[in-house]
């Protein structure tokens, strides 16, 4: 009788010695098409395999073990994502699955929350093991990529132009260019100015996915001792992958004249 187990995990994230199955009988190792799902929340992006097994002729265990790679890009370099049972070998529930010529054994692998922008691939590895533990035969198989793209919105502040101008009150004119380098639009957020003790904010309802804006106000003259800071969403309303190009400083001279800073 034929005895199948189909099993299903969610997790975070060499030479083989060949199976040999009988002439058309069914593969005793295969692994199924991946499932790739992008999201724009970095906890629902996902990547799935189906890993089949058959017994091989005097099988008492069957074994698999599940290697999630991923590289930053196609052709970077490769590391194993490490949590949960990846890279450990698991067995079926049913410690006697696999004693039967029929036996079936169906495994889901799944890892969530994963970083991106980076490339996936699983590497599994199939195991049967016979009497006195020792080891019938080893497979291993590689899956096609999935390629996991970032999704969510980078604001970044490009440049800071000061412009001193004239008049009997000294001023200077601050203008930001602020740009959103990510794949999606972000919402309402706001850009702040900093010189010295003076804070000014501004609104920016929204800035669509690679767009630019500026933003300008008139204030007192920066110098060494009162940099001028400008700083995109500083209260955290975006869900930004990237808060390291968020706020770019110009230190001025007392003297300066038109200056640019560009991050």
């Amino acid at each position: 009788m034929k005895r199948l187990l189909a099993t299903t995990l969610v997790a975070l994230g060499a030479c083989s010695t060949v199976a040999v199955a009988a002439p058309g009988s069914p593969p005793r190792a295969r692994l199924r098409t991946i499932v790739c799902q992008h999201a724009l929340d970095p906890a629902a992006r996902a990547v799935s395999a189906t890993a089949v097994m058959r017994p091989l002729v005097g099988t008492r265990k069957m074994a698999l073990r599940f290697q999630l790679l991923r590289a930053p890009r196609p052709g970077g370099p490769v590391s194993a994502v490490k949590g949960g049972d990846l890279g450990a070998w698991i067995s079926p529930a049913n410690r006697t699955l696999g004693r039967q010529p029929d036996d079936v054994w169906v495994f889901n692998k799944q890892v969530v929350d994963l970083a991106a922008p980076a490339v996936y691939r699983f590497r599994v590895s199939f195991r049967w093991t016979g009497r006195r533990g020792r080891v019938l035969g080893t497979e291993v198989r590689v899956s096609q990529t999935c390629a996991q793209p970032e999704l969510r919105p980078d604001l970044l502040v490009q440049a800071v132009k000061v412009q001193p101008l004239a008049g009997s009150q000294p001023s200077n004119l601050y203008t930001a260019t602020v740009g959103n380098g990510g794949a999606t639009e972000a919402g309402r957020f706001q850009v702040r100015f900093t010189v010295g003790a003076v804070v000014k904010s501004f609104d920016v309802q929204r800035l669509g996915a690679h767009a630019t804006l500026q933003e300008s106000f008139t204030g007192p003259p920066c110098a060494a001792a009162a940099p001028v800071t400008v700083t995109v969403d500083p209260t955290d309303q975006v869900d930004d992958y990237n808060r390291a190009n968020n706020s770019t400083t110009v230190t001025c001279a007392t003297s300066a004249r038109d200056r640019t800073a560009r991050s």
